[in-house]
């Protein structure tokens, strides 16, 4: 089996979504519910090998020796991209695929046309891929990353429902989350004491006998993020709430998809931490406790899909209790409840979508007798329910049997697995009541007159049918199954079993418990009503889980509070001033600790001809900037000076022979220079003046922290000959790489994932910037805001001139200063033509020569960014760069083609990101060219979007929907002062006028 095949297929059919949606629809679900189907089906045929006992697996290394591996076990100490299926994974993965097709039929007719659709078919599809990830890894951090995808693909099909999933959505993804840190904590621990990072390395590994105390704390860790998912207490009520979820949605992720997984997690460890008592008692106490907790909820709710939903949470208990059991019997009991479950459940689910979709209502109480309007629907309900509820001849009933049968094996005393027995028929008999309820309440009892309500169409119909009706004929074929559940129990770990499953085995202890629960069932029936009403709307316990969720919310959030009190301020120098304090306290210590004089003296001397006369043009020209930005007022010099600043950064760089790294640091500086001006301009043009006190603790301050740098940079720093680790790069650099510029083939070939994390950093920025400047309101008027509000207005004679000219009411008065911007602008608009094609000239040859000479993928972008800025400062108005969204498309196309070549490295020598080298005749080329550019054009992405976004007359932000009226009535008086008329309400109604006799 091609077992690598599965995922890859599954993620075509993810990309493929978009196209079948855009040509079907709502019927979309055909074509990918017959991938589903095709893959379950070539599964089942290469699954002979499987169910005799043999694996699958399929990896490729994805970090090399992070371990210490197991000896004799080549490559266990690396961390894979590995996949590996077993019985028990196929197990699951055919029950996803399988119930996830018949969903998605359903979902052709339920959903309406072209309402959301393709958001959903989107996250559906991404959910079954993260599922099958998950059943299929066999290395832990794969594992955990499929766990992770399962918990995002759940919040978000969730939150689908708009406001309603909200909270469902909140809670699902802060329960499961909190999991995800119990299994992270729990394999990291695995991890590290069995030295491999192979999942089915680590579950046969020795050393688990030797640490007693450590087992049972991974076992504790792995049943409690088992419980998350699985919904047990105390994270059983985010299933509920996320029944604001469609309900196709509902069907796949509650019946065999999320909760599935977390039932699949435990089944996997069960055998490793076979008889840990902690594992036993946890999951068998905590699995019957739910079980019966949930099932007199469902018997509480009027809601037939919350019904259905505690009824889930219910049977996962029961499921969860029969793991904890640990004997092979029980594995394969509950494997056929896990099947049955998934047969009734999804079927139960997709019935109550069909009743809401005709009746337009789910509530019992809004219902009337639909037996006789929906046949076929009443009947799927009664067979699906009958199975729930544990009545023969039903798969339900028999997997019932087999999980009674595994409580008479419990590790636990006598009186104990008595304990457990009387448990569970009261929970068996409280599920034979909510399924009773399921059906009367939706079908028999309701008080409304439904003679308008018709059947629903077949196509809605019978995909809803199906699963459940499945449960009467799969009971006559069950017995060939026995060699595929045996070999279920041995994948877990728990050893051999022989299943023989059948509807009768004679007068058992189960028999009698089910004969027992069918007798009272029967009666409660008849005393329904009563027994319904006393229960409804009664408050069971003291509070509810998302009461105690919303309780530990606010006590974090009164704490939080209470620690960040000190850092409340939005005064930077509250936040930088600890930093500084600790620097110069570390400084201090570090050169004047006990000691350290002695070994300052011991120092060795620096390396002659490192200091030269030059370095002192780049002193001097940074150490005026320096006094200069101290002594200024105006914002504008300030930012000036800055750059004056890096100038002399970059001259002393070229003279300590790096030229491509002054480069860069001189175009950096234009680039933040001319940003920054977009900003100042929006601020007031001089800074408030500091007091006295204020000012001689800055200047102390800056003089501590700037002695420590020096005397840390004079003493430390050049007393040593080159590195062996960079003489090793200038030597064998240029060999490997073939390239001559070696600080560009470090970045891009020797430390590539290095480079391409900061380049996924870079675009972040671009989308940090933009979020930030979105969600600042604009001002009422244009071009002003808090801070700049005085600056308005200014008497004739000001010394600073007031950006008048951007207040619409002023502008006709200032047609002549907008005039002279426009004169201005037109001779650095001359200058530029004859300049950008030389600039973007000079941009691709550096790139193409980054590999031998001083150049690169950055460079050339900041080249191209520097074209870019000195156009748009050379208009006469703001103009956008591109569409709204082409910096994105440049940071998206940039990262998504560097992750090009670190595939094409992987799939051609086996490493992520490993370059490709060849000849074009003379021509050195390489792969990592093709890197280069993806940084190419990410950084002209961030650019663009920080100029849309800066840029502009206006003051950034997001559009105030009404204008405020202080501010309003504020400006109209300075206007009547100014002799002018306010005009805001020909403003917001635009009317002919005359022109102005001045204009």
């Amino acid at each position: 089996m091609a077992l690598i095949a599965i995922p890859v297929v599954l993620a075509i059919a993810l990309a493929l979504v978009p196209v079948f949606v855009r040509f079907f629809d709502r019927n979309a679900g055909w074509p990918l519910s017959l991938t589903f189907v095709a893959l379950a089906g070539y599964i089942i045929a290469h699954a002979h090998p499987i169910i005799a006992g043999d694996t699958e697996r399929w990896s490729v290394t994805w970090v090399r020796d992070l371990l210490t591996g197991i000896p004799g076990k080549p490559g266990s100490g690396d961390v894979q991209f590995a996949l590996r299926m077993d019985a028990l994974s196929m197990f699951f993965t055919l029950l996803a695929l399988l119930i996830g097709a018949i969903v998605f039929v359903y979902s052709t007719r339920y959903l309406h046309p072209g309402k959301r659709v393709m958001s959903f078919y989107v996250l559906m599809t991404a959910f079954m891929v993260s599922v099958v990830l998950l059943l299929l890894a066999d290395d832990v951090a794969l594992l955990f990353v499929g766990w992770e995808l399962v918990s995002l693909a759940s919040f978000f099909l969730i939150a689908r429902a708009g406001s309603s999933g909200e909270a469902g959505a909140s809670r699902t993804l802060v329960l499961t989350f909190a999991g995800g840190l119990f299994l992270a904590s729990a394999l990291g621990i695995a991890a590290a004491m069995s030295g491999t990072t192979q999942l089915s390395l680590i579950l046969t590994s020795p050393v688990w006998d030797q640490h007693p105390t450590l087992t049972a704390t991974v076992a504790l860790l792995v049943a409690m993020a088992g419980f998350s998912k699985a919904a047990q207490l105390p994270f059983h009520f985010w299933l509920p709430e996320a029944m604001a979820a469609d309900t196709p949605v509902s069907a796949f992720l509650h019946a065999a998809a999320v909760v599935k997984a977390g039932i699949y997690l435990l089944m996997r460890f069960s055998g490793l931490f076979n008889g840990v008592l902690l594992w036993h008692l946890l999951l068998i106490v905590v699995g019957m406790a739910t079980a019966v907790m949930a099932a007199v909820y469902a018997m509480q709710k009027t809601d037939l899909k919350k019904l259905t939903a505690y009824s889930t949470v219910s049977q996962l208990g029961w499921i969860v209790a029969t793991i904890g059991v640990g004997t092979p019997a029980a594995l394969v009991a509950a494997t056929v409840h896990t099947a049955a479950h998934a047969l009734f459940k999804s079927s139960l689910f997709m019935l109550v979508g069909v009743v809401d979709h005709q009746a337009k209502s789910r509530d019992m109480r809004r219902l009337g007798p639909l037996y006789n309007r929906m046949p076929f629907t009443f009947w799927s309900a009664v067979i699906a329910a009958s199975s729930m509820a544990a009545i023969p001849p039903t798969f339900g009933f028999v997997s019932k049997e087999g999980m009674l049968e595994a409580f008479t094996e419990a590790p636990l005393p006598h009186a104990g697995v008595i304990a457990l027995l009387a448990v569970a028929g009261f929970g068996a008999l409280a599920t034979f009541m909510y399924s009773a309820r399921y059906v009367f309440g939706a079908f028999i009892d309701g008080p409304k007159d439904e003679s308008k309500v018709r059947e629903a169409e077949i196509g809605l119909w019978l995909p809803a049918a199906l699963p459940g009706v499945l449960s009467l004929p799969v009971v006559l074929v069950m017995h060939s199954g026995g060699h595929f559940l045996d070999a279920i129990a041995q994948a877990t770990g728990a050893g051999e079993t022989h299943t023989h499953l059948s509807l009768w085995h004679g007068i058992t202890v189960p028999f009698l418990v089910s004969v027992a629960v069918l007798a009272l069932g029967l009666c409660g029936i008849f005393a329904r009503r009563r027994i319904f009403a006393a229960l409804y709307g009664r408050k069971l316990g003291i509070a509810t889980g998302a009461d105690l969720l919303n309780a530990v919310t606010r006590m974090c959030v009164r704490w939080s509070r209470y620690v960040s009190k000190p850092a409340e301020s939005l005064s930077p120098n509250r936040h930088v001033v600890w930093i500084l304090l600790t620097l110069v306290a570390l400084g201090f210590m570090g050169l004047l600790g006990p000691g350290r004089l002695a070994g300052i003296s011991a120092l060795p001397p620096r390396v002659p001809g490192i200091d030269q006369l030059g370095d002192l043009v780049g002193l001097i020209i940074i150490a005026g900037s320096v006094v200069g930005i101290v002594s200024t007022r105006s914002r504008l010099a300030s930012v000036i000076l800055a750059g004056v600043a890096g100038i002399g950064t970059s001259w002393m760089m070229l003279t300590l022979g790096a030229p491509d790294v002054a480069q860069t640091q001189l175009l950096v500086e234009f680039a933040v220079v001319v940003l920054f001006m977009m900003v100042v301009r929006h601020q007031p043009r001089l800074y408030l003046r500091e007091g006295l006190n204020r000012a001689k603790f800055a200047t102390t301050m800056s003089i501590l922290v700037g002695a420590v740098t020096f005397f840390a940079v004079w003493l430390l720093l050049g007393r040593h000959e080159r590195p062996q680790l960079a003489q090793w790069y200038l030597q064998e650099a240029p060999k490997i790489s073939g390239g001559n510029n070696v600080v560009a083939v470090i970045l891009v070939e020797f430390r590539a994932l290095d480079t391409l994390g900061e380049l996924s950093v870079l675009g972040m920025a671009g989308v940090v910037i933009a979020t930030i400047i979105r969600s600042i309101p604009k001002s009422p008027v244009p071009g002003y805001g808090p801070g700049s509000t005085s600056e308005l207005f200014r008497a004739e004679g000001s010394h600073r001139f007031a950006d008048v000219h951007k207040i619409p009411e002023l502008a006709p008065f200032y047609s002549k200063y907008l005039r002279s911007t426009h004169l201005n602008s037109i001779p650095t608009r001359m200058l530029l033509y004859p300049l950008l094609p030389i600039l973007g000239i000079l941009s691709a040859l550096t790139v193409w020569r980054g590999h031998q000479e001083p150049g690169g993928g950055f460079l050339g972008a900041l080249i191209t960014a520097g074209a870019i800025l000195m156009w748009y400062i050379s208009q006469a108005r703001a103009r956008s760069i591109g569409k709204p969204d082409t910096g994105y498309r440049f940071i998206g196309g940039g990262i998504l083609l560097s992750l090009a070549t670190g595939v094409v490295g992987l799939v051609a020598h086996g490493s992520f990101l490993a370059p490709i080298h060849g000849h074009l005749g003379s021509v050195h080329l390489s792969t990592s060219l093709v890197f280069d550019l993806g940084v190419y054009f990410a950084v002209i992405g961030l650019v663009i979007v920080a100029v849309n976004f800066m840029g502009g007359r206006d003051r950034p932000g997001a559009d105030v929907p009404e204008r405020l009226p202080r501010l309003e009535q504020l400006t109209s008086r300075r206007l009547r002062k100014l002799g002018l008329r306010p005009s805001y309400a020909e403003a917001k109604a635009p009317a002919p006028t005359r022109p102005h006799p001045d204009g």
